[in-house]
């Protein structure tokens, strides 16, 4: 018999409607339902969507049958663990609730008030603010009011509280908390209103008592302020907090008996209290630049507990704010002399010593913080510092070089590393790290400008003239990189970049005369004379003692023919600069020139052609004399 014969297909249907039932079995067991999850998941949905009082033990248990494993079902577990007390697996559940549906609102509330009472306060937030997207449910206003309670956010406090007493008027907690935030705000009259009402409809709320002491404290009624803490005490005998704040209210009162018992029941040695207290003290004056009372208060600390590492270190720290150097040095060493594995300490001796010039010092200090803290970066910054101010370059390279290891992506290092390599004379290894700093910093005008100054000590000229065109390009107003610029271009007798450049610097800046009368000489020296006449001349109305400009003007006007104005500017650049050589020596060739002219009308002779001869000699001698001081111009100009 083949495997294909009729009795064998007969057993094996046989076999399959055996293991049949078995398979329904399976896939009942894995949770497969023939397409009627979905809508049984829905319909569980839908009834916790109609719910008025949300999920409830019997909603839950509900939610549960009709979808297990749906993201309803895994909201009701949750709601059941928390409800025996089981944290640990609500959270689980409700995460497992969000993560099959993100926009389940009450699993993100939930989850947000499980994590307040945890102290994932940051958690906590982010899921009840996700819950109050999709619904307005008070419990979720009051979580977040009670987060912003501690950040003092008075104007989201008040909101979210006001939030939640819409939605459940009965909620002592949240008036304490809209109380809060009036307190915060400065309503006092408002705060005490919202205790008081807490307290006539739950009397010994402990939360409301202790507002109310706040809200005395701030009016000054401390004995008022003292009746409602001792109220809170009764509601809560074991609370340290507020036989703390007891404490204070008895110090105002100079009751010190009673502030030391209250501070024993708070679980706090009197003494360290004051010590305590005497250190706050401190830190606020010296958080407030009052580093005189706040060295006064450390002092006092250190007579009550001498040697004390951590007030000798403040003290310092007072000490070197206010400019007591020395102080400082001797505090910051009786730190050390107790724990000389203290890099930070050691680095500020030697910012202490490098201020007093004690380089040496300075040097031993960040060595030893380098020793117990190799990554301190500025203590090695500092130690490169002083070898390049000592010329020691090899060693500043090393410590820079270590520096860039840690940190190769910073341009300031490289920069520092370029310029001790250009010290050293190494001058190939300075374009290379300023090239990388380039590279990092691209509009750093500072690096491309020592980058383009040692192109031109090196005679790269058309490098050094594209990093200052690039620093142009970044910020067209640097005068000193435009005038750099200025002075290659005249070098390399490039007149058309020279028109260029100081046409957009008259652009740039109309009201600046000496753009004009140095646009105006490299017109004239091009001899567009119509265009340099007119830059002298908004020189000249810019400022109407610019020497230069009028000098110029009337050297122009020599070139022209016109005498007479040539002699009018001449004598007034005299005037505005006496002693301004250049318009002497022309207003002078201009009288000889005019003491010669009637030689070409007398009657001709020996004596008069040679008088003529003379007269032609000395013109051209006065002519070539100008084309010099036009030059001479050019250049000190430029």
């Amino acid at each position: 018999m083949t495997m294909n014969s009729p009795g064998r297909r007969w057993q094996r249907a046989a076999m399959i409607c055996r293991l049949f039932p078995l398979f329904l079995w399976a896939l009942a067991m894995c949770g497969f339902t023939w397409g009627g999850l979905s809508d049984s998941c829905a319909e569980a949905t839908n009834a916790l969507a109609d719910s008025q009082t949300g999920l409830t033990d019997g909603l839950a248990a509900r939610a549960i049958d009709l979808c297990p494993n749906g993201a309803v079902g895994h909201l009701a577990k949750g709601f059941q663990f928390e409800r025996k007390g089981d944290v640990t697996q609500a959270i689980k559940e409700y995460r497992i609730a969000i993560a099959a549906d993100p926009n389940l609102s009450q699993a993100h509330g939930n989850l947000g008030l499980l994590l307040l009472q945890q102290g994932a306060d940051d958690d906590a937030a982010s899921e009840l603010s996700k819950a109050l997207t999709g619904t307005s449910d008070p419990r979720y206003h009051r979580g977040l009011a009670e987060l912003l309670n501690k950040g003092k956010w008075s104007s989201l406090l008040l909101f979210h509280a006001r939030e939640a007493l819409k939605g459940n008027p009965d909620d002592s907690d949240a008036r304490t908390l809209l109380g809060d935030a009036f307190t915060l705000q400065g309503n006092l009259e408002l705060a005490e209103k919202e205790y008081a009402q807490v307290l006539a409809e739950t009397p010994g709320h402990e939360l409301a008592h202790i507002g109310l002491a706040v809200v005395y404290t701030k009016k000054g009624q401390l004995d008022d302020a003292i009746g409602e803490l001792n109220a809170a005490a009764l509601a809560n005998p074991a609370s340290r907090g507020i036989h703390r704040k007891l404490a204070d209210l008895y110090q105002q009162k100079g009751e010190m008996a009673l502030a030391d018992k209250e501070l024993q029941l708070a679980g706090l040695n009197p003494d360290d209290a004051y010590i305590d207290r005497l250190m706050q003290q401190g830190d606020r004056y010296l958080l407030a630049r009052n580093y005189e009372k706040a060295i006064e208060s450390y002092e006092a600390v250190l007579k009550k507990r001498q040697g004390w590492a951590e007030a000798l270190e403040k003290l310092g720290d007072a000490q070197m704010a206010a400019g007591r150097d020395e102080d400082a040095i001797n505090a910051y060493g009786q730190v050390l002399a107790l724990d000389a594995a203290n890099p930070s300490l050691h680095y500020t001796l030697g910012i202490l010593n490098e201020r007093k010039g004690l380089l040496d010092k300075a040097e031993d200090e960040y060595r030893k913080s380098l020793r117990y803290d190799p990554k301190n970066s500025d203590a090695r910054r500092r130690l490169a510092d002083i070898y390049t101010l000592r010329g020691n370059f090899a060693q500043s390279i090393e410590e820079y070089t270590e520096l860039i290891k840690l940190r190769g992506d910073n341009p300031i290092l490289h920069f520092r590393l370029a310029r001790v390599y250009e010290k050293s004379k190494d001058y190939k290894k300075a374009i290379t790290e300023y090239l990388v700093a380039v590279r990092l910093a691209p509009d750093n005008l500072e690096v491309r400008k020592e980058l383009a100054a040692l192109y031109g000590k090196r005679g790269m000229i058309d490098e050094a003239e594209r990093q200052y065109q690039e620093v142009l390009r970044i910020y067209r107003d640097d005068k000193e990189t435009r005038n750099a610029l200025l002075s290659i271009y005249v070098r390399q007798k490039n007149y058309d970049g020279l028109q260029l450049l100081l046409r957009e610097a008259v652009e740039q800046n109309p009201e600046d005369a000496n753009n004009h009368y140095r646009l105006g000489i490299i017109y004239d020296f091009e001899k567009e004379y119509d265009a340099a006449t007119a830059e002298y001349q908004k020189a000249i109305d810019l400022n109407a003692g610019h020497a230069k400009a009028l000098n110029a003007l009337g050297r122009l006007y020599i070139k022209t023919g016109n005498i007479e104005k040539a002699k009018m500017f001449l004598e007034a650049a005299r005037t505005a600069d006496p002693d301004f050589i250049e318009p002497r020596e022309l207003l002078s060739n201009i009288r000889e020139d005019q003491i010669m002219k009637p030689v070409k009308y007398r009657k001709k002779s020996f004596k008069g052609k040679k008088s003529v001869k003379r007269s032609t000699v000395k013109k051209k001698a006065v002519t070539k004399k100008h084309s010099k001081i036009k030059k001479k111009a050019i250049k000190k100009n430029r």
